[in-house]
């Protein structure tokens, strides 16, 4: 593989779900199709970035963290590197040849010497912990991976923030459910992962996963 390409956390959860469709985006340039993307989920992760940013700033931990799941825990104090890690362009990379693996990261807590990948997710009811895992498992494996790869030990574990509305109150203000939620992370599971993805992107198209509703539509239609 001679050109330049990027794989996310995303991408890696695309080559899980179906190899072929994740071969025909790298390779070709096919994407899946979709739908009208929707606006407030960037809406909610930009304001719930600078409502973190604000207790970042006085070196303290917000009401929702002040539990015994943070306990000896801080925000990771260092802004300016925080907001070039959150930017695609200049985020977090794994590299052991090409191509990369790069990823925008949310937040990022510490305790001691260790460093937990955090992440925010809304969601329109609450969720829970099975659920979270089944989809955002390779991406918290992927963040702690980077990190290690930029000499930054992690503790084993990310957490998960979910944001749900609960309720509307006066003058539109919306009260939000918030869960915290915890999960185990293995970086060798996303290096294994990350080299599986390489080595399907340097041979010809894979077959598409059994599961796979837009293989599966595609092959109906032909027939």
């Amino acid at each position: 593989m001679t050109k330049e390409v990027k794989l996310s956390p995303s991408a890696l959860s695309l080559f899980k779900d179906c190899p072929r469709c994740f071969w025909l985006e790298k390779v070709k340039g096919i994407k899946r199709p979709r739908g009208i993307f929707p606006s407030l989920p960037g809406g909610m992760d930009r304001v719930i970035k600078a409502y973190f940013d604000t207790y970042r700033a006085k070196r303290t931990l917000p009401p929702e963290l002040r539990i015994d799941h943070f306990e000896g825990v801080s925000l990771y104090e260092n802004h300016a590197q925080l907001e070039r890690w959150r930017n695609w362009r200049t985020g977090l990379q794994y590299a052991e040849e090409v191509p990369v693996l790069s990823g925008a990261l949310d937040d990022l807590l510490v305790k001691g010497d260790r460093y937990i990948p955090f992440d925010y997710k809304t969601k329109g009811s609450p969720t829970n912990e099975e659920d979270a895992t089944k989809y955002y498992q390779t991406q918290l494996d992927c963040y702690a991976l980077m990190l290690e790869a930029n000499g930054m030990r992690t503790i084993g574990h990310g957490f998960l923030l979910y944001y749900s509305p609960k309720s509307v109150n006066e003058h539109g203000q919306v009260a939000f459910e918030v869960q915290p939620i915890k999960i185990a992370t293995e970086t060798g599971r996303a290096k294994e992962l990350f080299r599986k993805a390489v080595a399907v992107l340097a041979g010809a198209a894979p077959a598409s996963s059994e599961k796979c509703e837009y293989c599966n539509w595609l092959e109906n239609f032909r027939k």
